[in-house]
């Protein structure tokens, strides 16, 4: 209720009839005559700060205090996107543990939707504008998704969960090839374990790029941002 002891603000939507834009106005609610009548005072347009002021006064949540890691590259409402440099680690295969190279990582977990993991070349901090690449691996399908098994992901979209989605990926065992090839050459999944072999005898310190297939729709390469938007939908 509007009193004098309360303090209120307004909004107001506009909507344009012929370019369908719509924009949204903030207004202090002015008391006037002692407080027996209201007035809007002069609007503003609302900023990112009201829209997650006014998401947490309707959650009733205190937003929380956190350490980012300095791997997060997004970070939104039921998104996050962060990266893995390249590294030397263990590709767990059925038969064996192979010692072998991976190139740089991009993870993105979004709410309600399966983890999405690809591969991008260098070994800089991703940018929007950064091409993607399927991660090498075992179990990767076309959306950059992974067959999961009888894994249970987690499903909220928090900073401490990445661990678990990155153990996911790099740790589980590659049993099989999914909908694509994600290593160039290697038709079938055998030929993936023997790259790797490859990989780990001649002692390689770096994935090779020109191994990498990148991702596509249509005629375009995907890149970072693409996913993110989607990730959003």
């Amino acid at each position: 209720m509007i009193s004098n002891e309360t303090t209120s603000k307004a909004m107001l939507i506009h909507h344009h009839a012929q370019t369908g834009q719509v924009n949204v106005t903030s207004h202090d609610v002015l008391a006037i005559e002692g407080g027996k009548g209201f007035v809007l005072g002069a609007g503003r347009a609302f900023s990112e700060h009201d829209k997650r002021s006014l998401v947490e006064l309707l959650l009733n949540e205190q937003p929380q205090i956190e350490f980012v890691p300095s791997n997060l590259v997004v970070r939104g409402r039921g998104c996050l996107v962060w990266y893995v440099a390249p590294q030397v680690i263990d590709v767990p295969f059925p038969e064996a543990t192979i010692k072998a190279p991976l190139p740089g990582l991009i993870f993105c977990a979004g709410e309600g939707k399966p983890l999405r993991c690809f591969a991008y070349k260098g070994n800089k901090r991703p940018e929007p504008s950064t091409p993607l690449f399927y991660a090498p691996l075992g179990n990767v399908y076309q959306d950059g998704n992974f067959c999961t098994g009888n894994v249970k992901l987690p499903q909220e979209v928090l900073v401490e969960n990445i661990p678990t989605w990155e153990r996911f990926v790099l740790e589980s065992v590659n049993t099989h090839l999914g909908s694509v090839t994600p290593i160039k050459g290697c038709e079938n999944f055998s030929g993936m374990v023997a790259y790797y072999r490859g990989l780990a005898e001649s002692r390689a310190k770096k994935f090779p790029a020109k191994s990498l297939v990148p991702v596509m729709r249509y005629r375009d390469q995907v890149t970072l941002e693409a996913i993110v938007q989607e990730a959003q939908r």
